[in-house]
């Protein structure tokens, strides 16, 4: 049992590679993107190419693995962009073409084992696989998940997510969006592959049929984890909150195994599984409902519950009023040292932080809450550029 358990963590953690790029495409780009499970199999058989007949190390494999499944992306991408065809038929058009571009890869082969070749986790000596396969897998998703939130703060990313949000608006706003979805389509079915890669290595082997169900098990470890993590989020504990979904799909899906479900009956688990994990956004809404539901009652009937509960609220509303002073405070101080920055690359950092406090402020206490620090911060803004006047006509 433990061992099964054990081993649905290391599928969870590699295959969690697959559900933030997934996550990238369905929920930052807002982009139906098929691709999915043609660049997953298609990593995992370059991968094991490059391993078996060209003795590559498994390490080098995944990066190439990254960029084929770029090129994926890109071919699904420049489709929908240059050729205006719908998302989710561009998405099925490269998926098609990728089922016979992996068969060519592999020479053929319907499948490619790899044994006593060097894999990616191969290289810590003295360890058996399962505990190798797990570190390897919590330092790659660290890796992944660190370098996902910072691209997703640059310019760059925030002008990804902002066309996913709106794209008539971005585009408005002068944003290329043709550009981001490019981008943005490329580099999730570049962790798909990379997923891909790691997973085939994992199992001990690639096929062109790797990649079935890989959409399924990546949207449903997405909706877990969105149901884990609390719904004021950041995008580090979202990202994190997609691998926890991940994780704990693997763990049912290896359980399913051990307690010996017939062949014929994984595929319907799946199905209830995913439209298990499909349900519980609504689920947490309901208890939710039934929880205020209750409190009021309660309020109503329990008078020492009634003062508990206002206690409890009055702790709340001051922590939240206390959290949003802080970021408020952040922001005007930001757009102070703006003001004063003559240094063009520290401006640039600074405009940066000032952008994602802002996003993180108008995310949690709304718009019009924002309008008003914006004033209070034009007015600082001002009174800076003022006082850097009056010192000129002083100096003058």
């Amino acid at each position: 049992m433990l061992n099964t358990i054990l081993g649905g963590i290391n599928q969870g953690l590699l295959w969690a590679v697959l559900a933030i790029g997934v996550y990238v495409s369905f929920r930052l780009l807002d982009f139906a993107d098929l691709t999915c499970e043609g660049s997953f199999a298609w990593g995992g058989a370059m991968a094991a190419v490059l391993i078996q007949q060209h003795g590559w190390n498994g390490i080098p494999a995944c990066l190439i693995a990254l960029i084929v499944g770029g090129v994926a992306g890109l071919i699904t991408a420049l489709l929908n962009t240059k050729l205006k065809i719908a998302p989710i038929l561009s998405g099925i058009i490269t998926l098609t073409a990728m089922y016979s571009i992996t068969l060519i890869t592999m020479g053929n082969k319907a499948s490619i084992g790899l044994l006593d070749v060097p894999l990616f986790y191969s290289w810590i000596p003295g360890m058996k696989s399962i505990y190798a396969i797990l570190i390897m897998g919590i330092i790659i998703v660290a890796a992944v998940i660190a370098a996902i939130y910072w691209f997703f703060g640059t310019e760059i990313g925030s002008a990804i997510r902002a066309t996913g949000m709106n794209e008539k608006m971005s585009r408005a706003q002068g944003i290329n969006t043709d550009n981001t979805k490019i981008i943005g389509l490329v580099l999730s079915n570049a962790l798909i592959a990379l997923a891909g890669a790691l997973v085939a290595q994992e199992q001990g082997t690639a096929s062109w049929s790797l990649g079935q169900g890989a959409i399924v098990a990546g949207l449903a470890s997405v909706i877990i984890g969105e149901a884990i993590v609390p719904a004021n989020r950041n995008f580090a504990v979202t990202l994190i909150g997609v691998t926890l979904g991940s994780i704990i799909y693997r763990i049912i899906y290896s359980l399913v195994y051990y307690f010996g479900l017939p062949t014929e009956y994984i595929k319907l688990s799946t199905a209830v599984l995913v439209v298990i994990a499909l349900c519980l956004p609504m689920i947490k809404t309901k208890v939710i409902a039934l929880n205020k539901k209750l409190d009021a009652k309660w309020r109503e009937k329990y008078p020492k519950y009634a003062a508990y509960a206002q206690k409890r609220d009055d702790k709340k509303a001051a922590k939240k009023e206390a959290s949003k002073q802080a970021l408020a405070d952040k922001i005007v101080l930001l757009v102070k040292q703006l003001g004063e920055c003559n240094d063009a690359k520290q401006a640039k950092t600074l405009q940066r932080q000032l952008s994602k406090s802002k996003e993180k402020f108008a995310e949690k206490y709304g718009s019009k809450e924002l309008d008003d620090i914006e004033e209070k911060s034009d007015a600082v803004s001002v009174a800076v550029i003022g006082g850097e006047d009056n010192v000129n006509v002083k100096n003058n």
